[in-house]
Order: structure tokens, then sequence, then C-alpha cells
């Protein structure tokens, strides 16, 4: 493994931290040879997503990944996926409690995006959104990532839609609104040793 130095996160031209990134400019700011970075990207070792013959990176997930190499600190990675911005928040806040860095998609088509660009450790669902629902999410996400562990938080408990999405397991489910230690106890489970022990924040 490359030993990764403290970045410089504003070059001239250098893409702003929602921006990707070419393996070039990558490996520049990460101080590595733009092959290791291939390596690193072909094994899934570090966020990347293939573009063509070459890889793209979001320099906010290499920001992190160089973080984490830095502290030998593993962070869980949690991808929201649901259309109400009060819930992301509410869900995001309990995750971040946890030292967990939090991902927010508005739709089944941005949360797969959100996937395609930096895998999470987990993925919280909701199922009634417009455009691709959370079964219609679940079917294209497992052709990609048949064990990703997934949340379903709904306030549909009983819907045809819960009943659709368990064709499409691992799943577990929750109902909205969700009791903070119940959704700890479920998120635990799901990631195991990769959510910090202690509520600090």
């Amino acid at each position: 493994m490359a030993t990764i130095p403290p970045l410089t996160l504003e070059h001239p031209g250098m893409a702003s931290e929602n921006e990707f990134m070419s393996v070039f400019d990558a490996a520049a700011m990460l101080g590595v040879h733009v092959q290791t970075l291939r390596k690193l990207a072909r094994q899934k070792k570090i966020p990347s997503f293939k573009v063509g013959r070459d890889w793209k990176f979001r320099k906010e997930a290499l920001i992190r990944w160089a973080d984490e190499q830095r502290s030998g600190k593993t962070y869980c990675t949690v991808l929201i996926v649901d259309d109400e911005q009060k819930i992301c928040r509410a869900l995001g806040r309990a995750m971040e409690r946890f030292d967990c860095r939090v991902r927010h998609a508005n739709d089944g088509a941005a949360g797969l995006r959100a996937v395609r660009e930096d895998t999470p450790d987990l993925v919280l669902l909701d199922l009634v959104m417009p455009g691709m629902n959370g079964p219609q999410f679940l079917e294209e996400l497992r052709k990609t990532h048949p064990s990703l562990p997934v949340v379903i938080v709904t306030g549909f408990p009983d819907s045809d839609l819960v009943e659709e999405a368990t064709q499409f397991a691992p799943l577990m489910l929750l109902a909205k609104p969700v009791e903070p230690a119940l959704l700890e106890r479920t998120v635990r489970m799901a990631v195991g040793d990769k959510l910090a022990q202690g509520a600090t924040r």
C-alpha cells in the first residue's frame, strides 16, 4: 500500500469536492503513481468507478479514503435513499452520531448512481418515491451488489411494496417513525464492528 501524504486540496484547476476526477488528477492529489491508483481501483480498495476504459474518482470520497488510510480508522459509510428531506436529515443526524459518513439520494435512480460512484457499507431505503421506487432500486442494485446490506425504512410496513422488496434480500425492515435505539441496533446488526461504539455527538 502506498503511503498517503497530507493532501493539498486547493490545486489550481482541481475539481471541487463534489466533482469527478480523472485517474491522473486523483493520483496527483494523493501523491501516488497512476498505475498504483488503477490497481487499487481494480481491487476495489479505493472508492472509484469505471467510465469507458479508465477510472473516475469523486474528490470527496478520495479525501475521506485518504483520511482513513492515515488515521487507521475505518468509517461506516451510509447511503440514505429517500425523497423526504426531513427524513434524510433525521436519519443522517442519527448515523453521524456514530461517526458514519452519510450521503443522500432523493430517488432510486440517484441512489444507484451514488452506489456506483462510491459503494457504501449500508443503504437506508425508502420504498415510496417518485420515479424509481424502492423495489425497482433493489432489483437493479442486486445485479451489481448482491450482498450489500439494505435496511428498508418505510411508513407503509404492510404495503405490497414491502412484499415486492423482500425478493431482493438481504434486507431488514424498520417502520417510520424510527425509534433511535432500534435504528442503532438494526444498523449494528447490518454492519457489525464498522459502527462506532459510543454516541459522542
